[in-house]
């Protein structure tokens, strides 16, 4: 063998595979692994892109409906403040009311301001402005004079604006440092609907909690969001303690006011981070409301997506990459497995010629040769075809497929070219008288010739004829099988099968000179009935004259003279010898009582039971022989037959052959089989103390040593006493207490050690010695 072919047959025989091998996991990779790369990026390009668009808009329906959110507050504020202001208390009778003398009125005014001071969280004190009596009430700071206030003035310009509310620097009438107090203030003139106003109520709002709702209304954490005039003068800037985004405010309300005003929303880069800007108008001020977040919080769920995507189409690559070496590996298996079976298994020498790198042509060449092999034993079986029908028809006539069914017996002989739908069956027998009888044409030696050219004149006759065969029986015997149709008149049937013999005869006669007799059996619809159809056909032929030529002989017509001739009982003959065989006593014991009980009713005569009983001891010695089991009687010079012939009554005869005969040839049989069987046991029971630690079974066993399962359960159990897992069992619990008692080994491992899992070991140990393992060590029980 050369280095190439030893290096081919090494790779090949380490799993590796040739050409077909490598090009089907390329092509499996490719298929599986190509569309998900495919997949996964289309996926991640497509979908990465849809799921921006779908933050965005979910962070632009979110901003959308915080400024809504807002600006419906500080509708609602001033909504409240109109509504107050259109209370009956501040009707024309305030306009010169006196305070002092109508302290009921006062109280009103106190009662009002504090309620509608508590019914909106975000404002922080109401202040009452009435011109006429230069006075300023307020809710918390009670009444306070305006003739010496410096901002008198700003209080007199407020009745001289055209607007009935509207909203004011906070600075122009509350003068304080306070950082808790609204830039603004809502304005609202007295009365709710007059030409000439006699007042106004002041509602100042909580800075603090304007911003904290500012800061609440960012959805995000690292966000900021403020209020602007539309000059873009501060109203609030949140509630940010992080004075270093202060200049990012800036920046934002710097390009808020200039040319990227009127866009919806536009970016902003500030120290290496990108902010999303968004503001919107409030309806009734003007105001300008911003927030600003920045796009690594709008898209850490996208960036959470898009390596999630990444991950799952790599895990998909490597998923599809696995199995494309699982699928070709299935691929594979059936052509390795045929390599394998063409070229004599993976262990044998491969011949210098032999190349399996490319496994197709490897196998394409080799079933070419199987195919013109197979072509050369068609050819020998079409050949052989006719003798192969021959020897089917001879064994079926001679009873030698007893064990055939009616069924299948049809089923071949229409693989033959018969057909045996609704056909019943005849056979002729064909007797040549010997020649001491006819001319001396022939000579002693010529049998075997002359019933072959019988044989060849009858097939010449018959050739044009689908429903004939012949069949040489030899020894100046043939057959001629016959079917007909199965409503056919038996009448009719007689007839033709007269007039085919009247043929016969006469050509046979003609051509050959030797004297013939054909006997005509009765037609029948079984083809497992022809052995008897057959067998009566000869009892017929011995009615014969002799010395007369040409005579045609029905069992019809003989039928009475045959029946004095009793049946052999063939069939039960052959269930005996096998159960004999089985060593199965008590049916061989029952097959003799139906043997006699046969012969009694069939016979009747002494003379013929005991011919027959003869018959069957002959057979059974026979059956010893081939079994090489000897009888009793050959060592001891016992005569069987003489022992038989002397019996007369059919009981007696029963009971001598059960006793002299059956009993003997099974002892014999036992005892033979007896130390085939523990020869065989002992074997098993080597290997079981060798093996026990394995997992070893009954049919591992009956492998090893070439036996059915079944069969070697039965002798196991017949030697031993013991079932098979009983002594299995057994040794291993025996071992197990062994290494208990002089190791060290943990229980587990024994366990192991032994052939069985540790939590079924104990279970076992524990039924069988009624302590478990580990009591055992700790008793020194077996010491």
């Amino acid at each position: 063998m050369s280095v190439l072919s030893m290096l081919k047959f090494r790779v090949y025989k380490r799993g590796l595979g040739g050409n077909y091998f490598r090009k089907s996991l390329i092509f499996v990779l490719i298929v599986t692994s190509f569309p998900t790369a495919i997949i996964g990026i289309s996926t991640y390009l497509i979908g990465i892109n849809q799921v921006e668009k779908e933050v965005y808009q979910k962070n632009k329906y979110q901003l959308e409906q915080v400024f809504k959110r807002f600006d419906e507050q500080f509708s609602q504020l001033e909504m409240t403040v109109d509504k107050g202001a259109a209370n009956s208390i501040f009707d024309e009778k305030i306009r010169h009311a006196n305070f002092i003398e109508e302290f009921q009125v006062m109280q009103d005014i106190y009662r009002w301001l504090a309620v509608t001071q508590s019914s909106d969280p975000m404002i922080m004190r109401i202040d009452l402005f009435l011109d006429n009596q230069q006075m300023l009430v307020s809710n918390d700071r009670g009444a306070i004079w305006l003739k010496d206030d410096a901002n008198k003035s700003a209080y007199d310009s407020v009745l001289k604006s055209e607007d009935l509310m509207y909203w004011s620097d906070a600075e122009n009438f509350y003068p304080s440092d306070s950082s808790s107090l609204f830039p603004l203030v809502l304005v609202h003139k007295l009365p709710f609907i007059s030409t000439r106003p006699y007042g106004a109520l002041f509602v100042y709002l909580d800075k603090n909690m304007i911003d904290k709702e500012i800061t609440q209304l960012n959805p995000y954490e690292n966000g900021i969001s403020f209020i602007m005039k539309p000059n873009g003068d501060w109203i609030t800037s949140g509630k940010e303690t992080d004075a270093s985004k202060q200049p990012l405010k800036n920046v934002i309300r710097s390009k808020v006011l200039k040319d990227v005003a009127d866009q919806e929303s536009f970016t902003v880069k500030w120290e290496g981070e990108e902010y999303s800007v968004a503001s919107a108008t409030f309806s009734r001020s003007g105001w300008r409301y911003v927030i600003a977040t920045p796009i690594s919080q709008l898209m850490q769920p996208i960036t959470l997506t898009s390596k999630l995507m990444l991950g799952v189409s790599f895990m998909g690559i490597i998923i599809a990459a696995l199995l494309s070496w699982f699928a070709s590996q299935r691929m594979y298996r059936p052509i390795k497995r045929l390599v394998q079976m063409f070229g004599g298994g993976i262990s044998n020498k491969i011949p210098e010629e032999e190349d399996r790198s490319d496994e197709i042509k490897f196998i394409e060449d080799k079933w070419l040769n199987i195919t013109r092999k197979s072509e050369l034993f068609q050819s020998l079986l079409e050949e052989n075809r006719y003798s192969i029908k021959k020897g089917f028809l001879l064994q079926l006539i001679q009873d030698q497929l007893y064990f055939f069914s009616e069924k299948e017996l049809r089923e071949r002989l229409q693989r033959h070219g018969w057909d045996t739908e609704n056909k019943k069956f005849s056979l002729l027998l064909i007797q040549l008288s010997p020649f001491s009888e006819t001319s001396k044409r022939f000579v002693e030696g010529d049998e075997q010739l002359v019933t072959f050219a019988a044989a060849n004149i009858i097939e010449e006759l018959s050739v044009d004829k689908a429903n004939m065969e012949v069949i040489n029986l030899h020894n100046l015997s043939v057959s001629l099988l016959v079917s007909f149709e199965q409503d056919k008149p038996r009448e009719q049937i007689k007839s033709e099968l007269f007039k085919i013999s009247n043929e016969l005869i006469s050509m046979i006669t003609k051509l050959l000179g030797v004297h013939v007799a054909v006997g005509i059996s009765r037609p029948t619809s079984a083809l497992k009935n022809l052995p008897k159809a057959l067998d009566e056909v000869k009892k017929c032929l011995h009615f014969r004259e002799i010395g007369e030529h040409g005579q045609i002989l029905s069992t019809d017509d003989l039928i009475p003279y045959v029946k004095e001739n009793p049946d052999y009982p063939f069939q039960i003959e052959k269930e005996l010898i096998h159960a004999l065989q089985m060593r199965a006593e008590e049916e061989t014991i029952q097959l003799l009582h139906e043997f006699h009980q046969v012969l009694k009713h069939n016979a009747g005569k002494a003379f013929q039971i005991q011919q027959f009983t003869a018959q069957l001891l002959s057979s059974v010695l026979r059956a010893m022989i081939q079994l090489d089991v000897a009888h009793a009687s050959a060592n001891q010079g016992i005569n069987l037959y003489e022992q038989l012939f002397k019996l007369k009554e059919i009981d007696e005869i029963n009971k001598w052959f059960k006793n002299a005969v059956i009993l003997p040839f099974l002892k014999a049989l036992s005892e033979k089989q007896g130390i085939e069987m523990k020869q065989t046991i002992h074997k098993v029971k080597e290997m079981i103390a060798q093996e026990y630690m394995n997992d070893i079974s009954l049919e591992y066993l009956s492998d090893k040593i070439g036996i059915l399962p079944k069969r070697l359960s039965a002798v196991f159990a017949e030697v031993t006493k013991q079932n098979f897992i009983d002594y299995l069992t057994e040794v291993r619990i025996e071992k197990s207490k062994e290494l208990l008692r002089n190791t060290d080994l943990k229980v587990t491992e024994i366990a192991g050690r032994v052939g069985y899992q540790p939590s079924y070991f104990n279970k076992l140990f524990k039924k069988s010695e009624g302590v478990t393992p580990g009591e055992y060590r700790e008793a020194g029980l077996g010491l």
